[in-house]
């Protein structure tokens, strides 16, 4: 990824994050537990506590219920057959904290499945645990220029995940009609299209010189 894809997707993430700020959507840390709730004290052991802890707090009818058991794998714990679901590339280094936020996602749709009362607060603290994730994947990496560019992607696939929660109003994950994301693309590819434009204007500008002037 050259420097001007790089610069691209930074300002892309801010925009991005800026406009999620607005709406009210950014994820809050998780409260203490309400203990008489099993998937109250699952989400917050999944997003406060290690791994194995997790996995022993999920529901014992939580694989019937959902058709799998979840694992641990990365030092997380994750739903086995989960992947990020992005319309566009994402960095490899997300797949793990991906696969752990559709576990979180599908503890809110066990719930609603047995009929339980899902809290918003623990969908906004599985989305908070996805985006702290993404970004420390990306200190791995070595090279400053390639870590700019995956902190960015990291701001951009955790601003569409939070601008999407406060679409469901932090209620159930449900699937998405085609035209909101067919917006949410042209949104982006508008973005990227106006960075774009603007970088090659500016090149433009410096590198036409002006009638008369000496060279």
């Amino acid at each position: 990824m050259n420097r001007n894809t790089s610069r691209i997707l930074m300002c892309i993430a801010a925009a991005t994050t800026a406009v999620i700020a607005t709406t009210g959507a950014a994820s809050s840390p998780p409260s203490a537990p309400d203990r008489t709730s099993p998937v109250a004290v699952a989400v917050h052991a999944l997003v406060a506590e290690p791994a194995d802890a997790a996995t022993r707090a999920i529901p014992v009818d939580f694989a019937s219920v959902m058709g799998y058991r979840p694992i641990v794998l990365d030092a997380m714990a994750e739903n086995p057959h989960g992947d990020c679901s992005s319309p566009v590339p994402l960095p490899s280094e997300f797949e793990p904290s991906c696969k752990a936020h559709d576990l979180g996602y599908d503890l809110l749709r066990y719930a609603a499945a047995t009929g339980k009362t899902v809290d918003p607060h623990w969908r906004r603290a599985i989305d908070g645990q996805l985006e702290s994730r993404l970004h420390a994947a990306c200190t791995e990496r070595t090279d400053d220029e390639s870590r700019r560019a995956c902190d960015a992607a990291a701001s951009v696939a955790a601003a569409a995940v939070d601008m999407n929660s406060w679409r469901q109003s932090f209620g159930i994950p449900v699937a998405e009609p085609a035209l909101p994301i067919a917006l949410g693309g042209a949104a982006f590819a508008l973005m990227t299209l106006s960075a774009l434009l603007t970088g090659r204007y500016v090149r433009t500008r410096v590198s036409v010189p002006v009638i008369g002037e000496h060279a």
